[in-house]
């Protein structure tokens, strides 16, 4: 394929200059068929798995460059990416491929099995951001196009986390860097996908993906894609006057606004819940003081309120109603309470005083320590209202993200206001809920709800795994690891002529973006 970029300065200097690639063949600029998407976001890193943001914007514009083993067709489900086929075996232990023939990488170079087995191993000694290969045994070329993959135990979800949510990187440009994570030579962003990245200025927030000529995967409907920094509110006037096709991030409040402009409006549950998440060894290792807590929110009223109607209710028994597995049956509801808030209460040890109605413990007044970024940060303030309300003294810090990762439970909070994701295949759930990361829900419990989680990522069989599942709703509801409070919805504005949408259960590895690649592709 022998193609070769122009050379375009970056922000900073950086000059995004493939000596082994040819620009696109454009000579009249008006010709260009180009779409803008808008976010009001900052700047999500360049385009290379290791070097993306660490957010789900970051990784999308990272998947416009990068392929995967398997990809989604229109309604999410499982579709041929890189593998053209794959087979998983009975015992679960087992996953063979069939790599695509006509797959190149941007330089020209033909995709082999190789470059497979170079990545598997190339990611188990550095890490991919979001995709786990804990489980990988081993991976053997078995030809140019097919592998094999062998893993240490069943794994339910591999295909649809692992294979769906890993880049595959070239070998011959990844052999020999130590450090990918320093590694921003423009020949880090030689990919397999539809678009290579043309232009970015960081200062700006801003992005130029470009068409790779003769793409395996199909046609791409767009010459040029550029990601723009705009606030919705300037979003909307210029999609009026045609320079923007879609505002990727419109607030609720801007629905009926867009919709006078004359776009389109979709609206998907994020299946991002806001949750308030516990120190699980300090004041909340008490079951009962965390379905207490369940009982005296208001949450209906914290949708009202905080959101003015822009969010719905969210499941408490962990996954949401937009997952193929929710099972609503099962999970208990705490609705608003404050006299079984209290009795649960009294009976973990706490007492309240007659005269001030105010909570303590051993004598000593309870004041919880809540943390959240900005974003939540009105949502903060009313759940503090309605705790202090029933006598709990609440008190608020609001921090920057990267300050809020640094927070230690027992000594930082006792409450953590911040939204996680449930989107994804459930196997995603053991690193969610027991994981140890900031951003996880670090819960100890009995052991139980852990048990349900192993075992329902290791079923193979569908029903199983349904029940299993079911009863892991169930007893997390009961446990409430974290409370799932609400979820506020996912909404983006386009003009006629672009058709994004939103997957049920997310982007590969459920990050809930319409503006995905394959959105791209002619159908």
């Amino acid at each position: 394929m022998g193609h070769r970029l122009r050379p375009i300065l970056r922000a900073f200097g950086l000059c995004l200059v493939m000596a082994t690639q040819t620009p696109l063949a454009m000579a009249n600029p008006a010709e260009t068929k180009r779409l803008v998407i808008s976010n009001s976001n900052t700047d999500w890193g360049l385009a290379t798995p290791y070097l993306q943001a660490r957010g789900g914007l970051g990784y999308m514009l990272t998947h416009f460059v990068f392929d995967n083993l398997v990809g989604q067709d229109k309604s999410g489900a499982l579709a041929p990416e890189l593998a053209s086929s794959w087979q998983v075996s009975e015992d679960g232990l087992h996953v063979e491929l069939t790599l695509d023939p006509q797959a190149r990488w941007h330089d020209g170079t033909d995709i082999t099995s190789a470059d497979v087995a170079f990545t598997f191993e190339y990611m188990a000694q550095h890490p991919h951001p979001f995709v786990s290969l804990a489980n990988v045994s081993a991976i053997e070329a078995l030809s140019p196009d097919d592998l094999r993959i062998t893993l240490n135990a069943p794994d339910a979800g591999f295909v649809s986390s692992v294979l769906v949510g890993l880049p595959i990187l070239p070998q011959h440009i990844y052999r020999g860097q130590d450090n990918p994570r320093s590694f921003s030579d423009p020949r880090a962003m030689i990919g397999s996908g539809p678009y290579r990245l043309s232009n970015h200025e960081r200062a700006k927030g801003r992005y130029v993906f470009s068409a790779v000529e003769n793409y395996y995967g199909g046609t791409q409907k767009y010459d040029e894609v550029l990601i723009a920094k705009l606030q919705p509110e300037a979003a909307i006037e210029a999609a009026a006057k045609g320079q923007v096709n879609v505002i990727s991030d419109l607030p609720t409040r801007l629905v009926d606004y867009a919709k006078q402009h004359d776009l389109q409006v979709d609206m998907s549950p994020a299946g991002h819940p806001i949750k308030l998440r516990f120190d699980h060894a300090g004041l909340f290792s008490s079951v009962q003081r965390r379905q207490a807590l369940a009982f005296i929110l208001d949450r209906q009223a914290l949708i009202d309120i905080a959101y003015r109607g822009g969010a719905t209710l969210a499941s408490l028994g962990y996954l949401q109603d937009n997952s193929a597995w929710f099972n609503a049956e099962t999970v208990l509801q705490y609705n608003h309470d404050p006299d079984k808030a209290a009795a649960l209460l009294m009976r973990s040890g706490w007492s309240r005083d007659e005269a001030s109605g105010r909570w303590a413990e051993n004598g000593s007044p309870v004041t919880l320590r809540l943390i959240t970024s900005g974003r939540e940060q009105a949502l903060a303030q009313v759940i503090k209202d309605q705790l202090d309300a029933f006598g709990l003294d609440v008190s608020i810090r609001v921090l920057e993200r990267g300050a809020l990762r640094k927070m230690k439970p027992g000594e930082d909070y006792d409450l953590i206001l911040a939204g996680g994701s449930t989107l994804g295949d459930p196997v995603t759930i053991l690193e969610r809920v027991f994981g140890t990361r900031w951003n996880n829900e670090q819960y100890r419990g009995d052991g139980t709800l852990r048990q349900l989680a192993e075992a329902q990522a290791r079923a193979l069989d569908p029903d199983r795994r349904a029940a299993l599942l079911a009863k892991f709703q169930h007893l997390y509801s009961r446990e409430l690891p974290a409370i799932m409070l609400l979820n506020v919805s996912r909404t983006i504005a386009h003009d006629a002529d672009s058709k994004p949408w939103f997957f049920d259960d997310g982007l590969t590895l459920g990050i809930p973006v319409a503006t995905h690649k394959y959105m791209l592709l002619e159908e």
